[in-house]
């Protein structure tokens, strides 16, 4: 994995994955979620990136589980952070072994990405 850019020095955007279902309130846990939004969120803005669909790891059998986490995870790799309506410890720790921040909240998408764009600065990459 390579390092994500220094935005605290180049002011450059952090990518944040959102889970939500309506694309109005994060209202996704982790392991449920259907479709994330990736965002490019600074201090000085906003913006949709894109939709992306994803096949949910919780609730089906314990076979295919551990293979469906790992996609979610991997649909988000390219993200400094990720935020949802509650997470497992199973997805903490392996979006924390990718150096991805996690955040719970049920504000909606409006309210998460301007809060976000305040800390964005605060986002870097220790191995930055």
């Amino acid at each position: 994995m390579s390092a994500a850019p220094a935005h605290a020095r180049t002011g450059r955007a952090v990518r944040v994955a959102i889970a939500t279902h309506t694309g109005v309130r994060v209202s996704e846990h982790f392991g449920h979620a259907t479709r994330f939004e990736i965002w490019e969120v600074s201090p000085d803005g906003a913006r949709l990136v894109e939709s992306r669909v994803n096949r949910p790891a919780c609730g089906v059998g314990a076979d295919r589980a551990d293979e469906l986490m790992d996609a979610s995870v991997a649909a988000v790799a390219d993200c400094r952070a990720v935020v949802v309506a509650r997470l497992g410890e199973c997805a903490i720790n392996r979006l924390d072994t990718l150096g991805i921040l996690a955040f719970e909240t049920e504000d909606t998408v409006d309210e998460t990405v301007r809060e976000l764009g305040r800390y964005a600065a605060l986002f870097e990459r220790e191995d930055a």
